[in-house]
């Protein structure tokens, strides 16, 4: 069963621009300001991320629901050939 909560981003999800990162960038701000889904320490804070795509070469952010405990990953990597890729994983509820 889906959780009501995090449901919209349990998708595995691969970015073809940078415009269509930004826009997920903003979302997920929009998520962790609404208790949605909760940052957790990491290589990068989303706070460092810029909306302008002024970003770090690496960015790495772990997010987690509350409800579910499904965890979720953003991964970009400017000197790789990869796509940018938010990574869910079913985890336990902390």
């Amino acid at each position: 069963m889906d959780c009501k909560n995090c449901s919209s981003l349990n998708e595995k999800r691969q970015f073809s621009s940078g415009g269509e990162l930004t826009r997920f960038i903003k979302r997920l701000r929009g998520y962790v300001e609404n208790g949605k889904i909760v940052e957790f320490p990491a290589f990068t804070d989303l706070a460092d991320v810029e909306d302008d795509g002024s970003w770090p070469d690496v960015i790495e952010c772990q997010f987690g629901c509350p409800d579910c405990g499904t965890e979720f990953t953003l991964k970009v990597n400017s000197h790789s050939k990869k796509a940018p890729e938010w990574l869910p994983k079913k985890g336990r509820r902390r």
